[in-house]
């Protein structure tokens, strides 16, 4: 009790001290304590004094001493000094922070993809690859319509995505042993053995919806024995369905373990391994009667692991004598449900790269794992864990969430140069089967969300968040998403948003007009601006599309105020014209050390950053935005909403004067953004109290301040 009012006392006087300091202190300030606090001659006074108070409450006598009186004076000493001490503590915490720290900064702000980046990645060579392609019972049942089996409903929302590939890939998880061997047995988990079995209709689905080639190498090869698994093997050549992995002989196996697909110029050498076999003894795969089958890839040490490596080793080497481009390997193996790679994952897919695989494509864990690019004895290596199941009945052990996963190559350098992800989310309507949807439509298509209930939506966002958390380490909100989430080498990179669509309505305003005749723009603003909270997606990016060539500029920071821009002129980047959005965390902070506390302060402010704006690039123009509307969910502001939007329009009337004396473009946005969220729900467009996401609210903000200056 003692030892702790000094700390909070001295507090404040240490916490500006280097932090080596900070421990020195708290270090031998605990040695002192202990050795006071702990020495026997000063304990025996301060227990006869201790006791002594407590007699106070405990004795009976009402006899009063001085060692009662000192007692009781000393405990409401300390009661009053705890109470000051918090009232101390309260008023700190009721005093707004300094703008730096009264916003939390969002999590990353993400380079965005840029033109020549952009072009090179609609002009790539893209190989799609999706994870299990299999039918549980239910599915199948499902699947059986008007006296046949008719599976195109479950790619009927990724198909545009699978078709559009230059290269689609799939794991055809299972056999067509035919009808009259039983279909799929078992919808997981449900006290049934699964023993899988699909009728030939899902592989036609499957290469209507767009699959150039299937691998069969998986752990259900041999559900129905081996004339099932040959039998798959005669119906995917029957229709088309290019495939590779499993095998009807030793010859064929020995002739076909390596598989040559060009695609546009292109020649790349697929192997397919899988770790194993359903109801089968490993060693009767690797050597024993059904070694012709498949090729195996298990183990992580001792004497069969060694034979294996060999063996696969011995692929490559033929792998590398057919002169491929690329090696491409689909090896089906890893824990079931587990969201990261494990030991035998990590050693066999080390193994392949060591050897020269560039694309490694796994599956089976049923549970989307990371991906990633990285650099491999000088070459790029594009490695992808499991995607998941591409559609699955069972909900539990994140079963509606997958994923497809694209790797990018160029053409002309023949080199890798990115990849991308497609959250996708299983649902199933009341008279339909469970189909996969990439949660871009589920968002952004009104034919999707009408199938969709609020917990599918729900569970979507839930989807899409584990996809961004697994592959990218972050979460992004929902409302954020686009088609595909693109990465490199170096991480994740965002794409523009250019949903604005120009029409001659969003032309004649006077914004148009200033941006089409200026070189360089520069914005300069607060986190709106900077796309604090939405990934580093600013307000005015949609109508960046509107002019193409154009030098745009963004100089901003989340939470700052006119004083944060005064004080870095410098930083500021030269342009011919310069659109200022800044004002609104000087009325919401109220902190006269960080911003304007009066409207006439504020302007005045506003004028100075022109003024040094102006002496730093002579001859540029200005425009004016006002103070952003904040809705009353902000709990960054100790003001009531109704004071704050009062004195918020008090400082956008105060720039709207000033502007109008100085003949510059004031622009205020704020009733068609306040209108707009009256009639919405405000997760269409913010994110918070004030932030657009990425999607629809900057594509929001971007023509409500386009059609605000129409007049302005």
């Amino acid at each position: 009790v003692l030892h702790r009012l000094p700390a909070l006392w001295t507090g404040d006087a240490i916490r500006p001290l280097p932090v080596p300091a900070i421990i020195g202190i708290a270090v031998l300030t605990a040695i002192a304590l202990c050795f006071v606090f702990g020495n026997d001659m000063l304990a025996k006074y301060f227990n006869r004094f201790l006791k002594s108070g407590t007699e106070i409450f405990t004795s009976d006598s009402k006899k009063i001493t001085f060692a009662k009186v000192a007692a009781l004076l000393v405990a409401v000493g300390f009661a009053v000094l705890a109470v000051c001490n918090s009232l101390k503590m309260l008023e700190k915490e009721e005093q707004p922070a300094p703008a730096s720290e009264n916003e939390p900064k969002t999590d990353v702000i993400y380079p965005s993809m840029s033109d020549t980046e952009k072009a090179k990645f609609d002009n790539a060579v893209r190989i799609t690859f999706a994870g299990d392609l299999l039918l549980l019972e239910d599915q199948v049942n499902l699947g059986y319509k008007n006296g046949r089996y008719d599976f195109s409903d479950v790619f009927e929302y990724a198909k545009p995505y699978i078709s559009s590939a230059d290269l689609a890939i799939g794991v055809f998880e299972g056999p067509m042993a035919g009808a009259d061997k039983g279909y799929s047995v078992s919808n997981y988990d449900d006290g049934k053995k699964i023993y899988l079995n699909f009728p030939d209709e899902f592989a036609a689905a499957v290469k209507n919806a767009g699959f150039d080639l299937v691998t069969t190498a998986n752990n259900h090869m041999l559900d129905k024995g081996e004339e099932g698994a040959k039998r798959t093997l005669d119906v995917l050549d029957k229709i088309g369905l290019d495939h590779t992995g499993t095998y009807r002989s030793q010859a064929e196996k020995d002739s076909k373990r390596v598989k040559i697909v060009e695609v546009k110029g292109i020649r790349f050498a697929v192997l397919s391994y899988t770790y194993g076999s359903n109801y089968t003894l490993s060693n009767d795969l690797i050597s024993g009667r059904y070694s012709y089958l498949s090729s195996i890839a298990n183990d992580t040490s001792g004497e069969r692991f060694e034979k294996i490596r060999s063996a696969v080793e011995e692929d490559f080497k033929a792998a590398k004598a057919l002169d491929p481009d690329f090696i491409i390997v689909l090896p089906h193996m890893g824990t079931q449900f587990s969201n990261d790679a494990d030991e035998m994952q990590k050693v066999w897919f080390n193994i392949f790269k060591e050897n020269g695989a560039d694309i490694i494509l796994g599956d089976h864990s049923h549970a989307v794992q990371p991906a990633s690019i990285e650099t491999v004895n000088g070459r790029k290596v594009f490695t992808a864990y499991c995607p998941g199941n591409f559609a699955n009945v069972y909900r539990e052990h994140q079963g509606d969430t997958s994923m497809l996963i694209d790797c990018y190559i160029d053409p002309a350098s023949k080199e890798i140069i990115g990849g991308s992800v497609v959250p996708l989310y299983t649902y199933a309507p009341a008279n339909g089967n469970y189909k996969a949807v990439p949660v871009y439509e589920i968002m952004n298509n009104p034919v999707v969300r009408k199938e969709l209930t609020v917990d599918d939506i729900g569970r979507a966002s839930a989807a899409h968040e584990l996809v961004r958390k697994v592959v990218f380490g972050d979460k992004l909100d929902i409302t954020s998403i686009t088609e595909r989430y693109y990465f490199t080498e170096n991480g994740f990179i965002r794409t523009r948003n250019d949903g604005l669509k120009l029409t001659e309505e969003l032309r004649d305003n006077e914004l148009y007009r200033a941006i089409s005749g200026a070189e360089r723009v520069c914005f300069v603003g607060d986190s709106v601006t900077e796309g604090t909270k939405n990934g580093g997606c600013p307000w005015y990016e949609p109508m960046v599309s509107f002019f193409p060539g154009k030098t745009v500029l963004n100089y901003s920071k989340g939470g700052c105020t006119v004083s944060y821009m005064l004080e870095r002129i410098d930083k500021i980047p030269e342009a011919d014209l310069y659109v200022i959005a800044l004002g609104t965390n000087d009325v919401r902070y109220r902190d006269a050390s960080v911003g304007a506390m009066t409207s006439e302060e504020y302007v005045k402010r506003l004028n100075e950053l022109k003024e040094k704006l102006a002496a730093k690039a002579p001859g540029c123009k200005f425009v004016f935005v006002a103070p952003w509307y904040s809705t009353d969910g902000d709990r960054f502001c100790k003001l009531s909403f109704e004071e704050k939007t009062a004195l918020n329009n008090q400082y956008c009337d105060s720039l709207r004067k000033y502007s109008y004396e100085n003949k510059l473009l004031y622009i205020n946005a704020n009733p068609f953004i306040s209108d707009a969220l009256k009639t919405a729900s405000v997760r269409t467009y913010l994110l918070d109290h004030i932030h657009p996401n990425a999607g629809s609210g900057v594509i929001m903000y971007s023509r409500a301040v386009l059609l605000s200056s129409k007049n302005s």
